[in-house]
C-alpha cells in the first residue's frame, strides 16, 4: 500500500509541475497591426500583378483663361508656335506643329495639321500638380504683324490616364511679335 500512495503520490506532483509550468503567453508583446487594409505598409503595397492606379481628383471644373492676372509672355520666347499663360500657380499652354497661322483649329492632345493641344498645369479647384491635356473644342487663332491672339470656350481637358472627371477651358491667349 505505501508504493500505490508513493506512486499516486509521485504521478500528482509530476501533473502539477507540467502545469504550472504550461503558463499561458501575454498577449502584451510586438505583434503587427495592418489596420484595416491587411497591409503593415499601406502607402507602399507589395503586390504582384498590376497595381490599380488612383484619381487624385474627383469632381468636374471649370476655368476662365485670360484678362486681369494673366500674363502672356512674347510671341518670340515660344518660338511662334506656341501660346502661354500664367496667373500664380496656373500654367497654360497651347502648342501647334508649326508657325502659328490665322485660322479654326480642333484641340487634340497632340498638335498637328489643323490641330492645336491645350493643356493646363494647377487648374483651379483640382489637386496640385496634375496636367490636365484638351480632349476636345475649337480654337480660333488671328494673326497679325503685331501680334497672334486664340479665342476658345468649351474646350474639354482631362488627364492622360483618366476620362472623368474634366476641366471645361474657355476664354483666350495671345502674344506681341
Amino acid at each position: 500500500m505505501k508504493k500505490q500512495i508513493l506512486l499516486v503520490s509521485g504521478l500528482i506532483l509530476v501533473v502539477l509541475a507540467v502545469s504550472f509550468s504550461c503558463n499561458r503567453k501575454k498577449s502584451s508583446g510586438i505583434a503587427p497591426t495592418y489596420g484595416s487594409t491587411g497591409n503593415p505598409n499601406p502607402n507602399n503595397p507589395t503586390v504582384t500583378g498590376n497595381v490599380t492606379a488612383v484619381n487624385p481628383a474627383t469632381e468636374n471644373t471649370s476655368i476662365f483663361i485670360g484678362g486681369n492676372g494673366w500674363n502672356n509672355p512674347t510671341c518670340g520666347s515660344t518660338n511662334g508656335i506656341a501660346l502661354k499663360g500664367y496667373n500664380g500657380t496656373v500654367d497654360v499652354t497651347m502648342t501647334f506643329n508649326s508657325t502659328i497661322t490665322s485660322g479654326t483649329f480642333v484641340v487634340s492632345p497632340s498638335p498637328g495639321p489643323g490641330a492645336c493641344a491645350l493643356s493646363i498645369l494647377n487648374a483651379p479647384g483640382q489637386p496640385a500638380g496634375i496636367v490636365w491635356q484638351g480632349k476636345s473644342g475649337t480654337v480660333v487663332v488671328n494673326t497679325t504683324t503685331n501680334s497672334t491672339n486664340a479665342s476658345f470656350s468649351g474646350v474639354v481637358c482631362t488627364q492622360a490616364s483618366f476620362n472623368f472627371p474634366a476641366v471645361t477651358a474657355s476664354g483666350f491667349l495671345g502674344c506681341s511679335k
